[in-house]
């Protein structure tokens, strides 16, 4: 009897299934390819301002790489959206690692800037690259827009114009925030390419598609149901984040079958349209409003989702969020949901297997 561990925040769940029942699965085992840590420490060396984007592991390992150059340099200003993240994850940043109050917009809904990040002075942003339904893929680049430009993520919803999910295509929404990062001085975008939960590479101020290219296509027989992995930690933090992840791998499951998605979710549901849907303040059916909210497509990706495929959920949210105002189906346990799962779609289903739907592009064949 096949045991399968799906990262569920920091650690892994079991997901155990009858040999019968297992279809394919997409593995993104740890594998490394060069990393030119010289040339990092020495672009860290000659910087006065590092802004780290995110705290997803290939980020905080990249960190590790880089603490001697880090350490080095005591005169260097460290900037994170989530610096007790950062310094519980590298000890030797504790006291260092700050964070900077939203930019105020001057000028209404136009992007603004934190001042920080405008200065004089070299600047590296260091962040993970991940699969987004919006901006193709999240990088450094648009991870420095959404943290430290307000607007930014509402400049790039206007620029795409509608809401279909399409991960790793470069959309018009990225394109608006690589306009957005080439406005500030200086600054250089380091994002690192995840595998099996690792640091795989580092790539400098990289094009698009040589992010892309840095991620395994994997080919997989189309199913009737699929079990996903938002990733863990880093990835799964909020409901958010992981429904930003599962648009990769949707193209393992057949159409109206069945999604199991495993995502912590210990810090909420995330995003601001999610706080308003959860809270009564927005209606799932609403596709536009009249003035952008943060992850407003979010609201249009659940319904599509729902739409498409029967959902279930095994997260850490509340009940009252999940079932009752996200209006998923939920289970205890990974045993309960997956013998919910092979109760709709009979006991000889196949169910395929994304344990990081954060770390690959599955292709049906």
């Amino acid at each position: 009897m096949p045991e399968l561990w799906i990262p569920y925040g920091g650690v892994e769940t079991l997901v155990t299934l009858h040999a019968e029942n297992l279809g394919s699965i997409a593995e993104t085992s740890p594998e490394s390819a060069p990393t030119d840590v010289e040339r990092m420490a020495e672009l860290v060396k000659g910087s006065s301002q590092l802004f780290v984007t995110d705290f997803a592991p290939a980020t905080l390992e990249l960190l590790r790489l880089l603490l001697p150059a880090l350490t080095e340099s005591r005169n260097l200003k460290l900037f994170s959206p989530a610096p007790r993240r950062i310094e519980a994850a590298v000890a030797e940043l504790k006291g260092r690692v700050a964070t900077l109050p939203p930019p105020i917009p001057a000028y209404g809904e136009e992007p603004a800037y934190a001042p920080q990040i405008l200065e004089n002075g070299a600047k590296l942003f260091v962040g993970t690259a991940r699969p987004d339904p919006m901006f193709g893929i999240q990088d450094a680049k648009v991870g420095a827009c959404l943290a430290w430009v307000a607007n930014s993520r509402a400049a790039a919803a206007t620029a795409r114009k509608e809401m279909e999910p399409e991960p790793f295509q470069r959309t018009a929404a990225y394109a608006e925030v690589e306009r957005l990062t080439e406005k500030l001085p200086d600054s250089k975008f380091i994002t690192a390419v995840p595998r099996g939960g690792k640091l795989r590479t580092v790539m400098e101020d990289a094009p698009f598609d040589a992010i892309k290219n840095g991620f395994p296509r994997i080919q997989m027989p189309q199913s009737r149901g699929v079990v996903l992995g938002a990733g863990g930690r880093g990835y799964d933090d909020t409901f958010s984040s992981a429904l930003r992840s599962v648009w990769s791998a949707l193209e393992g499951v057949k159409r109206t079958g069945s999604v199991l998605l495993i995502a912590e979710c210990s810090e909420g549901v995330g995003s601001t349209a999610l706080e308003m849907l959860v809270t009564g303040r927005m209606d799932l059916g609403e596709r536009r409003k009249e003035k952008y909210v943060d992850g407003l497509e979010e609201v249009f990706y659940l319904s599509k989702l729902k739409d498409e495929y029967d959902v279930l959920l095994l997260s850490g949210l509340p009940e009252t969020y999940a079932r009752s105002k996200l209006g998923l189906t939920t289970a205890k346990g990974a045993g309960e949901a997956v013998g919910r799962m092979l109760n709709r779609l009979g006991r000889t289903g196949k169910l395929n297997v994304v344990p990081r739907a954060s770390e690959c592009l599955v292709q049906s064949g």
